[in-house]
């Protein structure tokens, strides 16, 4: 590409992160903007109709939204130096699989660690959102100006599954998770290698641009899992990054789709954060998607900024909760479903011995009613 693209994010946004380690690591030339920048207020707000990030923006006015479509559009249309979706099948579905769980199974976590503990990090905090409303305003200003949506997010976390009878499970969950993650990393740079994988880039959402840069969780991860904290510095870096690993090959994947046995750790402590919650919504999406009349390409939202289609009673950690039920959980979902579809009868069966030990059965054998696809920048109905 002759002209560099721009992408709109700030450093504090879990999906940001995600869409810019992606560029850095492809050595793709981009600007970045915050949605303070003109150009956000005159051509992406129009277009897209929401105050959301991050968003792709290609020299001709192509507008990309949302961090896994605007992976994918690089994928196909820039010249990433090596695909972030590995070469062996059931690398592919696990890759799809961390993807999910660290795109959606680890908000809560993320929420809970940055508005349950604003009293310990509120500077931090109110720096970042004010990075993206009003850099530029004198300090008391842009205060009051990123108030508003720091209090609109933190309300957020009932509908998460944040409670006070949640919470010490969500940080026993973090801490397994960093444990089982460190116990990876003492071998391998990344999920499936030296290269990060689209589970890779899906996990570096949340676990930098909340756990790894908020300063509370930020101090938890440094001092149980250091190995963690330099993961998110490599998956973010131009380079491999790999200087602790001096042996180890400094290439892609690893071959023969191998999977790390210390993977399974990992996908253990997932279960507990996807399920059974992630098939309570679908089993609702299934019943709200039964009764729609919309035809092949209509919206499934009325309006761009909705992001569910209603609420239902989800459980996480055995604990009751209202949750909101995502269009856009249960597109990905479907995406893993693809990728396992996909799979022939030997990589099926090892793909489900994996799920089966992982205790993520459910995931793997999930029915969704109805097909979802996204086409300018919202879900749609793929079919009738």
């Amino acid at each position: 590409m002759s002209a560099p693209l721009t992408l709109y994010g700030v450093p504090a946004s879990y999906f940001s992160g995600k869409a810019r380690a992606y560029l850095r690591k492809q050595g793709i030339a981009f600007e970045e903007y915050s949605s303070a920048h003109p150009g956000y207020g005159e051509r992406i707000f129009p277009a897209i109709g929401r105050f959301v990030l991050p968003v792709l923006e290609t020299p001709d006015g192509t507008i990309v939204q949302d961090s896994d479509d605007i992976i994918g559009w690089l994928e196909t249309h820039a010249t990433p130096r090596l695909s972030c979706h590995p070469p062996g099948p059931v690398q592919r579905v696990l890759s799809h699989f961390f993807n999910l769980a660290g795109s959606e199974g680890l908000i809560r976590m993320a929420m809970h660690y940055r508005w349950s503990y604003l009293d310990r990090q509120d500077p931090f905090i109110a720096a970042g959102f004010i990075h993206g409303i009003a850099p530029e305003s004198p300090a008391d200003e842009a205060d009051a100006l990123a108030r508003p949506m720091m209090g609109k997010l933190s309300g957020y976390l009932g509908i998460l599954g944040v409670n006070p009878d949640s919470i010490e499970h969500i940080e026993a969950s973090y801490h397994r998770l960093l444990d089982a993650f460190q116990a990876h990393l003492a071998h391998h740079p990344c999920l499936f290698g030296a290269w990060p994988s689209l589970g890779d880039y899906g996990l570096y959402g949340p676990l930098f641009a909340h756990l790894g840069r908020d300063p509370v969780p930020a101090f938890e991860m440094k001092q149980r899992a250091p190995r963690v904290f330099r993961w998110t510095e490599r998956v973010g870096a131009p380079n491999l990054d790999i200087l602790e690993y001096p042996s180890y090959p400094h290439h892609g994947f690893l071959p023969d789709d191998a999977v790390p046995d210390t993977l399974l750790a990992i996908g253990q402590v997932l279960a507990g954060e996807l399920l059974p919650e992630i098939t309570d919504q679908v089993d609702a999406f299934n019943r709200w998607a039964s009764e729609q009349t919309g035809g092949a390409g209509s919206r499934l939202l009325d309006k761009p900024h909705k992001r569910a289609v209603g609420t239902t009673t989800a459980r996480c950690y055995g604990i009751d909760f209202t949750s909101g039920v995502s269009p856009y959980r249960v597109y990905l979902l479907q995406r893993l479903r693809d990728a396992l579809a996909a799979l022939d009868d030997g990589p099926r069966q090892r793909a489900a011995g994996w799920f089966e030990a992982a205790g993520l059965t459910p995931l793997f054998d999930a029915k969704i009613d109805r097909r979802i696809a996204r086409k300018g920048n919202v879900e749609v109905w793929e079919s009738d």
